[in-house]
């Protein structure tokens, strides 16, 4: 049995009793296939394997795989354009993991969630299908499994190769790396071995910005390269920048660029 919503950007599926499909590829999606109730068979590429309950797999464009769901087993299949997923993966080709980790309880409630208004509405209504796109891929950024990531320059405001503090730069390491999902001060501040006070001090001091503003700035210049080179929507661009929002997004890129993000890609 097969479940099934579709906005332009995502699809979503809960598999079910005795489901199974033929080997095939998808040209423009990327699939994440993850067993929420027991277990479920997966060949990839010709090779069998077997997804436990509250683990998953990805299978990228062209990937040709194929999924067994067995009586009384259950698997939630998340499908994201790949425009949208480069904005997941910050552009890092082998950032995230193949093989995944999550809460099945929480997936399952999500899912329910997430395809409600789409099922209860329109299904032509464009507010419902960007909100469902939006949930989804803050529930994606939140909880897939980043795997080793090839060497890139992250995104930076200026020249700070070292703050002559062991424990600053590694502060500013850590920002560069996880700049897309929240931080708190009290774990920076606990970091460079400082107290909250005297460490937004510090800070401001080496960078001319709050840890707060500093974090903002490398967020919108991620977003003025997404927008530039990916199809990637605003919703899709702010989810995945870990803004609570997209109007809070759309707020801070006008502030800092004086420009809103329609703008600025009509521009590029």
């Amino acid at each position: 049995m097969k479940m099934q919503v579709l906005t332009e950007n995502i699809e979503l599926c809960r598999l079910e009793e005795h489901y199974e499909d033929s080997p095939h590829v998808h040209k423009n999606w990327v699939q994440l296939t993850f067993a929420v109730r027991g277990g479920s068979s997966v060949i990839t590429s010709g090779t069998s394997g077997f997804i436990p309950e509250g683990e998953g797999i990805i299978h990228r464009p062209m990937q040709e795989h194929q999924i067994r769901v067995d009586e009384g087993n259950r698997a939630i299949v998340i499908k994201v354009r790949p425009s949208l997923w480069e904005s997941l993966q910050n552009n890092e080709a082998d950032c995230i993991a193949v093989e995944q980790v999550i809460n099945p309880e929480e997936l399952n409630a999500e899912f329910n969630r997430w395809i409600s208004p789409l099922v209860l509405t329109d299904e032509d209504d464009r507010y419902w299908r960007s909100l469902t796109e939006t949930n989804v891929l803050q529930y994606l950024t939140r909880n897939l499994k980043r795997g080793a990531c090839p060497e890139t320059n992250p995104p930076c405001l200026s020249e700070l190769s070292s703050t002559g503090d062991p424990y600053m730069d590694q502060v500013f390491e850590y920002i560069h790396r996880s700049f897309t999902s929240p931080i708190r001060i009290d774990l920076l501040s606990s970091m460079a071995l400082q107290s909250r006070y005297h460490f937004i001090r510090s800070f401001k001091a080496a960078t001319g910005f709050t840890p707060y503003q500093y974090i903002l700035r490398l967020r919108i210049q991620r977003a003025k390269y997404d927008l530039e080179y990916t199809e990637a929507t605003i919703s899709a661009i702010s989810a995945g920048l870990g803004f609570a929002s997209a109007s809070q997004f759309y707020r801070a890129f006008v502030k800092i660029t004086g420009m809103a993000p329609e703008q600025y890609r009509l521009g590029r």
